[in-house]
């Protein structure tokens, strides 16, 4: 509970710090998106499975992979401002971890494995490190007993990597500081709530969850096994087993610490309106899950500009749920 929480107050210093304290230059670039980047739908789908599968082998295989890949995800997308139109998830925050910045340390381990997996996949198929990013994410809350989040593929690399400075700053105030970036970024308190109760449930979940001694054994591709989907079990496991449900337990703690007026151990549930939030979701769990796919999908969706694509993809008619 310690580490969980540790990092809870930590990531909110670490993502509010690209967009309010930093200095390393304006972000020009925008993210781009082609929804018929990877071809027809079949195509699109072997893809999509690829990756899906990739994703949960290393989570199955390192169940602390699950929230590196959400927190990436999320921080990646909070680049973006709203107010200047510029910034957003376009993956290269799995470069400026790696690159070494201080106050990202602790993400080495997730970048290096996306980092792993893009290469992986490029040997057989063409992927982006955004979509890469964005699927991550999304595939970690759903190991860990959450919701399918529909994510369509088709972010494009970025001409020119976005400059953000981000300075370690996991001081009192990085509670305060973390919900500026979000209403910086366009999102508002619910995202917040959301987003750091999913975390939460996800933590505790990959920390209890005994994980197999499973055989992933590589073919002359570089491939884990064959890409075939199981046809037993529900549909969240046909690529691997969940590792627990993930329910709102972190709401129903801030509820009960705000109950009995004590200072909520997790900095940003001392917000009004993110503790607001809390409590709402402390007495519905099946909101909490209905409402956290919306919220995933508008905090990577962030800086979205079509490029490309079909007039009914572009409108929002497209496929997108794999």
């Amino acid at each position: 509970m310690t580490n969980r929480r540790g990092w809870l107050k930590n990531v909110a210093g670490v993502s509010a710090a690209s967009l309010i304290l930093g200095d390393g230059g304006p972000a020009k670039a925008a993210v781009f998106y082609d929804p018929d980047r990877y071809g027809d739908k079949e195509l699109k789908i072997a893809t999509v499975n690829k990756l899906r599968q990739n994703i949960r082998d290393a989570i199955l295989q390192d169940p602390s992979m699950a929230s590196q890949f959400l927190k990436i995800a999320v921080q990646d997308a909070l680049s973006f401002n709203a107010a200047k139109d510029e910034g957003g998830p376009d993956g290269t925050i799995v470069n400026v971890i790696l690159g070494g910045k201080p106050a990202l340390a602790s993400l080495k381990p997730g970048a290096t494995k996306l980092a792993e997996i893009a290469k992986k996949i490029k040997r057989t198929t063409e992927i982006t490190m955004a979509d890469i990013v964005t699927f991550a994410g999304a595939e970690a809350i759903e190991s860990a007993g959450g919701p399918r989040i529909p994510v369509q593929l088709g972010k494009l690399d970025p001409a020119k990597a976005k400059e953000f400075d981000y300075p370690d700053l996991c001081g009192s105030d990085a509670a305060n500081k973390v919900v500026e970036a979000f209403n910086t970024s366009g999102l508002s308190e619910r995202e917040v709530a959301l987003i750091y109760g999913a975390l939460g449930s996800l933590e505790t979940t990959a920390k209890s969850f005994k994980k197999e001694d499973d055989d992933f054994e590589e073919n002359e591709m570089g491939d884990e096994a064959v890409y075939i989907p199981s046809s037993f079990g529900s549909p969240q496991e046909i690529y691997g087993v969940q590792m627990g449900k993930m329910d709102n337990a972190v709401f129903k703690n801030v509820a009960k610490e705000i109950k009995q007026k004590k200072k909520v151990d997790v900095g940003v549930f001392n917000d009004d309106k993110v503790a607001g939030w809390a409590i709402k979701y402390a007495g519905n769990n099946n909101g909490f899950l209905k409402d956290l796919p919306e919220a995933y999908e508008k905090i990577t969706g962030l800086g979205t500009r079509y490029t490309g694509g079909k007039v009914g993809s572009l409108l929002g008619g497209g496929e997108s749920e794999y």
